[in-house]
């Protein structure tokens, strides 16, 4: 569907390359957002380090969400007619809007939970961390590039994460002695399935045509990851004993 954009990509101070633009800079704000939410989240980070910051970046999505939608409508009135760009975009800044909302959920639990994540949920989740973060890349490179390659690989990386934080919430629910952090484990794997959701549907604007925006059950089944969350940590061991370190040495 982004090929749509193909023809006004040079026109960055205006129009859809403005829009484009914009777009792609929420989605890097979002990034930094969820980043910054996870360090207190799951690593017990005191949450005033990092508070003013996320607030910040949660006002400028939620700012870029209302300029785009701006652009959008003065952009369909100068041309005289709803383009197909402008209903990719209209939809997908919603998707880009809501990261920054469930990035900020994250945030609020390491200030509403009893304590930090301990244990396999706390592995589990820096886990999910350094998978979400790479598919933001994915997903920033998807619509920068058109890349489908790069948007088809993160949206069966999303499928995957859905169904992992399914199993797991299911697991803490039936537990029979829940523990103080059941509650706190079972909202925090659901923010991430719902962030993973959000990030698919932006990458469907990259493969699927306007009216199939956000269904994408064919192309998830067309890799198929095996294994659980824990299963995966040697695909992240650098990365997953350097965070565990970084964090070891801060709190």
């Amino acid at each position: 569907m982004l090929n749509w954009f193909q023809a006004n990509a040079t026109r960055s101070s205006s129009g859809i390359g403005k829009i484009k633009a914009d777009f792609i800079e929420m989605l890097q704000r979002a990034r930094e957002e969820f980043l910054l939410a996870c360090q207190p989240a799951i690593h017990g980070v005191p949450s005033d380090t990092v508070c003013e910051e996320v607030t910040r970046l949660d006002k400028m999505v939620n700012k870029a969400e209302r300029q785009i939608r701006k652009e959008l409508v003065i952009h369909c009135s100068v041309r005289g007619q709803v383009s197909p760009e402008a209903l990719v975009f209209m939809s997908i800044a919603k998707d880009a809007e809501r990261l920054g909302d469930y990035a900020k959920n994250i945030f609020d639990m390491s200030e509403l939970a009893p304590c930090a994540p301990l244990g396999a949920e706390k592995e589990q989740l820096v886990l999910l961390k350094l998978l979400i973060f790479r598919i933001f890349d994915l997903c920033i490179l998807a619509i920068q590039e058109e890349n489908e390659g790069s948007a088809r690989q993160a949206i069966c990386e999303c499928r995957w994460i859905g169904k992992q934080c399914d199993g797991v919430t299911k697991t803490l629910l039936n537990l029979e002695t829940p523990g103080c952090r059941t509650a706190s484990d079972v909202l925090m794997f659901r923010f991430m399935k719902r962030i993973a959701s959000h990030l698919r549907n932006i990458c469907s604007s990259v493969v699927q045509p306007v009216h199939k925006l956000d269904f994408t059950k064919k192309i998830s089944k067309s890799v198929e990851i095996s294994g659980t969350i824990l299963d995966r940590k040697a695909e992240f061991l650098e990365e997953f004993n350097a965070e565990i370190r970084k964090y070891e040495k801060t709190i």
